[in-house]
């Protein structure tokens, strides 16, 4: 069921196919994540595509399986597990339901997958022993973290001493990325205290202004997604900081809401009035929308904060929906009333 390789996620056909995978030997150790989906829904062949391309490293090959099923054909397991939208994915370990995303999040499914991955076959033994960080070591650990920019490494970006810290230098390099680096083989005490500080569990580590930003595997998976030359620009300033804030503060001012190009009483393009009109038509008039003519840093940055280059762009409770041509497509679909009238995703 978890081939990696295949150029595509495992389908489950039925309720005892599933029930008989989640328990089998090769996967109840490993981290199950399970996409609930609906056919020809392209949010949902963009989970697929997110969840496959972390799955083919190496370094998480052998902690996760994947598998996807049909919403349409599970309405008894949909109930019991409470799940009401497509896309969906749910998490198992030991045949146990332990985390969910709702809706299209991929910030949120990353996240949630780095969490989980680096909790499975941990020892219980040692997390406790190592829980005891040693206060210096700690203090140390946040002094280095004061840099911009680190990677904490197998030797040094001139002689990396494993082929992972290798292709993580080659990256920053590649993408003249400035950073500082700390050579974990040359202090055991960082070396095991760090796993413990970030709740991360192999090296390299890259972190932007503190935070942990991911191992290899998310540098590249961040790469493939557009995601990396943002985040850096990101870190440049604390403007860019305030940013990110004030366009949160602006996708949540309403359940629904629009960044359109224009006003809906004067749209300034083809596609903005088409969405007024679609939304009349179906009687959905409760939303706020915010002209990005007004403000050229806002237009600029909300392309990058959700990864779509166009306008109009939809919200509902704070999730990114799409532009215009998602919502012909759930309006074809019956779907549209419901979705931007609250639910995450497409209803199943």
């Amino acid at each position: 069921m978890s081939n990696q390789n295949n150029a595509d996620v495992h389908q489950i056909a039925t309720q005892k196919d599933f029930d008989e995978n989640i328990k089998s030997p090769s996967i109840i150790n490993k981290l199950l994540l399970v996409h609930v989906e609906l056919e020809q829904i392209p949010v949902c062949k963009a989970v697929n595509e997110a969840l496959l391309a972390i799955a083919r490293n190496e370094e998480f090959s052998e902690k996760l399986a994947i598998c996807r099923l049909n919403a349409d054909h599970f309405s008894d397991f949909l109930t019991l597990q409470n799940v009401n939208a497509a896309p969906t994915v749910l998490f198992y370990n030991r045949s146990k339901l332990i985390d969910r995303v709702d809706g299209f999040n991929q910030s949120d499914l990353l996240k949630k997958i780095q969490y989980h991955i680096n909790k499975i076959n941990i020892v219980p033994a040692k997390v406790e022993s190592a829980s005891t960080i040693d206060t210096n070591i700690e203090n140390r650990i946040k002094k280095l973290l004061k840099s911009p920019v680190i990677l904490f490494m197998k030797g040094s970006p001139t002689e990396p001493q494993c082929g992972f810290s290798r292709q993580a230098c080659h990256i920053l390099d590649e993408n003249k990325i400035k950073y500082d680096y700390f050579d974990v083989l040359s202090d055991q005490n960082v070396r095991e205290q760090l796993k413990v500080f970030s709740n991360w569990s192999t090296y390299p580590q890259l972190y932007i202004d503190g935070e942990l930003i991911g191992g290899l595997d998310i540098m590249k998976q961040m790469i493939e997604n557009g995601e990396f030359q943002a985040a850096f620009k990101q870190q440049k300033s604390d403007k860019e900081k305030d940013m990110r804030k004030y366009l949160e503060s602006l996708i949540n001012q309403a359940p629904l809401m629009m960044f359109i190009v224009g006003t809906p009483e004067a749209p300034q393009c083809r596609f903005t009035k088409e969405l007024i009109i679609l939304l009349k038509n179906a009687n959905i008039n409760e939303y706020k929308t915010f002209d990005i003519l007004q403000d050229e840093e806002v237009q600029e940055k909300l392309k990058e904060y959700s990864s779509w280059q166009t306008y109009p762009q939809i919200y509902v409770n704070g999730q990114f929906i799409g532009g215009l041509d998602i919502l012909k497509q759930m309006k074809e679909e019956g779907t549209l009333i419901q979705t931007l009238t609250g639910n995450q995703g497409v209803a199943v």
